[in-house]
């Protein structure tokens, strides 16, 4: 490809330093880097409208989209200061990811005097996956259920959904652990479970819960999904709770892969290859989940609020197809940074959602939090009942 513009070098030069070789063998590198790069992230782009279970290879350049993008940036930047044509079409393809990349990162311009906090006027939804009050979080003076229940109070939670609620379920134990939340419905994931001690689902409320019913399992699976309707003065909200199937990653891979390990180990063929098959059985159990939550929510009567670990990146086929077109993401509406919401990989990845509908549920502001209680951090957004301009 020839140069151009003010930097044009004569094709009747006769002699070549040896820079000109360097410059010439780094153009050919970063062109098939330019290649590479640029053609994962077009499939990273096409993941979130495939479903796994047609093509489950192509969840997998959405699940690194970030880094595919950062590196599709410095690609762009090497053909601008090379004055390339290549430039262009790598801008091309980074326009095409723009709205994506706002799914991970939203800039934050706007002067901020001191931490924010939720006003009496909103209605505050939190979700948070409780990893069943693993013991490991405790103080000598709380229990991980008491320290959780102490931090939506504190933050003054209308509306909280749990995911891997664990323990007694029974009515003496639950109604005094939020007292600010009085009404409260609990799915276990064994729909079947006749028993006062499980994990499951749970859905508690600051407004009366008029109806619920938990989605079904398919093929035997544990249940995935619940709702619940909230009657708020004289406006009924539906909203969701979802848990979709987890990725099957332990605490092995998570820190063989966060040390590197898979670059210079024995055996690493093996340990990855175990990893893929993990992650691609996920991805086809989690794609016809997410179908039957979109289905549910598409059939709602009432506005919708949908909350969970979705165990999937902003770039899957699982957060696209259950936020759709009817919902809005709060972080993209009021976030800010970068903000991972799962404590492995360096905590970039962001599983948990909280999702409103855009004509009946303006988000007014979204919470991170940076607490240690579970594996997951939890999300919070203050929401009010009325058509949004965003």
């Amino acid at each position: 490809m020839e140069d151009y513009g003010y930097y044009r070098r004569s094709r009747e030069r006769k002699s070549y330093g040896s820079g000109f070789v360097v410059l010439k063998v780094a153009d050919v590198v970063m062109m098939v880097a330019t290649v590479i790069c640029s053609l994962a992230l077009v499939g990273a782009y096409l993941s979130r409208y495939v479903s796994p279970e047609k093509a489950w290879w192509l969840a997998f350049p959405g699940l690194v989209f970030p880094v595919l993008y950062v590196i599709e940036i410095v690609c762009g930047l090497w053909w601008v200061v090379r004055w390339k044509r290549t430039a262009f079409v790598v801008a091309v393809i980074l326009l095409c990811g723009v709205r994506a990349a706002g799914t991970y990162w939203q800039p934050d311009l706007r002067k901020r005097y001191g931490e924010e906090v939720p006003a009496k006027s909103e209605i505050v939804v939190m979700s948070y996956n409780v990893k069943g009050f693993d013991k490991q979080f405790a103080t000598e003076e709380k229990t991980t259920r008491e320290l959780i229940a102490d931090q939506a109070t504190d933050n003054r939670v209308d509306i909280l959904c749990l995911q891997e609620f664990a323990g007694d379920m029974s009515d003496p134990e639950i109604r005094p652990l939020l007292p600010d939340l009085p009404y409260f419905r609990i799915a276990p994931y064994d729909c079947y479970a006749d028993r006062t001690v499980y994990g499951g689902l749970a859905v508690f409320s600051r407004y009366p819960i008029v109806a619920w019913k938990a989605l079904p399992a398919q093929d035997e699976d544990r249940l995935f999904s619940m709702w619940a309707d909230l009657k708020i003065g004289r406006d009924t909200v539906r909203v969701f709770n979802n848990h979709l199937n987890s990725t099957y990653i332990d605490n092995n891979d998570v820190d063989y892969l966060s040390s590197l390990h898979f670059i210079s180990s024995e055996g690493r063929r093996a340990h990855v290859g175990d990893i893929v098959r993990k992650l691609r059985d996920s991805y086809r159990k989690r794609a016809p989940q997410a179908d039957t939550v979109a289905q549910a929510i598409a059939a709602s009567p009432y506005p919708v609020i949908v909350c969970g670990d979705f165990n999937d990146t902003p770039a899957s086929y699982a957060y696209h197809t259950v936020r759709g077109k009817r919902l809005r993401d709060a972080f993209v509406a009021k976030g800010r940074g970068l903000q991972g919401t799962y404590g492995g990989f360096f905590n970039m990845f962001r599983l948990d959602y909280i999702l409103t509908d855009r004509e009946a549920v303006e988000v007014l502001h979204y919470y991170p939090f940076d607490v240690v209680y579970s594996d997951h951090m939890p999300v919070a957004a203050g929401v009010a009942l009325g058509e949004s301009d965003l």
